[in-house]
C-alpha cells in the first residue's frame, strides 16, 4: 500500500477544492418504516412543513471548520432552524439517514468518523430554542481498518458503501418525548492544515438535525447532556491528524464527549468491511 507524505498531502488540496458542491446533506429519512424527505437547501423551493429534517441555509453542503466549533452553526448547520414535524419512532428502533447531493453519496476523499447525538426538546421540537439543546452521544464509529484506501477505511467509507446511508438505533429504554437527532460526519482529509481553536481550515464538520417523537414505555431521561458548542476542542488529536501518512489509525480517538451511559468506547474500532 502506498503512503503519502505531508508534502504530498499539501498537493491534494487543489483536488479537494473541486468537491465544494460534492458535499451532501441528509436527503432521505426512514423512521418506523415511513419515509420522509430531507431538506435540500440547493433546491430553490420553499421549506415544506411535512419533513422532520431541520432547515438550513447551507448551500452546496459546505463544511464548518474549527473556527465554528463554539458557534451556534455547529448545532444544526449554517442557518439551522427547527423542523415543523417530529417523525414518530419507537424506542429501540433504527433511524436510517441517507446523505446525497448531485448524484454523490459522499466524497470518497472525505474520510472520517460518523457520530450521532440526541437531545430532549422538553416539549415540541418545533418550538425549542436550539441554543438550549443539550445532547448526549448515542453512537460513533471512526477508523475501521487499513484496507481499501491509502488513508484507511473509515465510517464515512462504510456510509458510502451502504448507498450513502447510516443507521442509528434509538435507545430502547428512552422515555417518550420529542428529541433532536444530530448526525455528523467529520471529514479529516485536510485536518493537517488546522492551526488551533480558531483555524479557518482543518477538520471539516457536517452536522444535520432531525426531529423525532419517541414512543414506547421507556423511562430513561437525558439529564446529563451538553451543548453542541462544547463538543469539540478543535486542537485535540482526533481533529488535527494527517490521515495521508499511513493507513493504520488504530490509535484514533473519536472526538467529542464519551458515549452516553457507558454505551461503548471512544477508541477506534477494527472491523472487517
Amino acid at each position: 500500500m502506498m503512503f503519502r507524505s505531508t508534502s504530498a498531502s499539501v498537493l491534494l488540496l487543489s483536488s479537494f477544492a473541486s468537491f465544494a458542491y460534492g458535499h451532501s446533506h441528509v436527503n432521505d429519512i426512514w423512521a418506523d418504516g415511513d419515509h420522509y424527505d430531507g431538506w435540500d437547501p440547493n433546491a430553490g423551493s420553499p421549506y415544506p412543513n411535512n419533513i422532520p429534517a431541520w432547515y438550513t441555509t447551507n448551500l452546496g453542503g459546505n463544511p464548518l471548520y474549527p473556527i465554528d466549533a463554539n458557534q451556534p452553526q455547529i448545532i444544526c448547520a449554517k442557518g439551522g432552524s427547527n423542523a415543523n414535524l417530529s417523525a414518530p419512532v419507537t424506542a429501540g428502533a433504527e433511524i436510517r439517514l441517507r446523505w446525497w447531493q448531485v448524484n454523490v453519496a459522499w466524497p470518497t476523499s472525505h474520510h472520517g468518523p460518523v457520530i450521532d447525538y440526541l437531545a430532549p426538546c422538553n416539549g415540541p421540537c418545533s418550538e425549542v430554542d436550539m441554543t438550549t439543546l443539550k445532547f448526549v452521544k448515542i453512537d460513533e464509529r471512526g477508523w475501521i481498518n487499513n484496507t481499501v484506501f491509502d488513508e484507511g477505511y473509515w465510517a464515512s467509507d462504510e456510509l458510502i458503501a451502504d448507498d450513502g446511508s447510516w443507521n442509528v438505533r434509538i435507545p430502547g429504554d428512552l422515555a417518550p418525548g420529542e428529541y433532536v437527532l444530530r448526525q455528523e460526519i467529520i471529514a479529516l482529509h485536510i485536518a493537517f492544515t488546522g492551526t488551533g481553536p480558531y483555524s479557518p481550515s482543518g477538520a471539516e464538520f457536517y452536522p444535520q438535525c432531525v426531529s423525532l417523537k419517541v414512543e414506547g414505555k421507556g423511562t430513561k431521561t437525558i439529564d446529563d447532556g451538553v451543548q453542541a458548542t462544547t463538543f469539540y476542542r478543535s486542537d485535540e488529536p482526533g481533529l488535527m491528524l494527517n490521515i495521508h501518512t499511513k493507513s493504520d489509525h488504530a490509535d484514533y480517538v473519536i472526538p467529542g464527549p464519551a458515549l452516553w451511559g457507558g454505551l461503548g468506547s471512544k477508541k477506534a474500532r477494527s472491523f472487517t468491511t
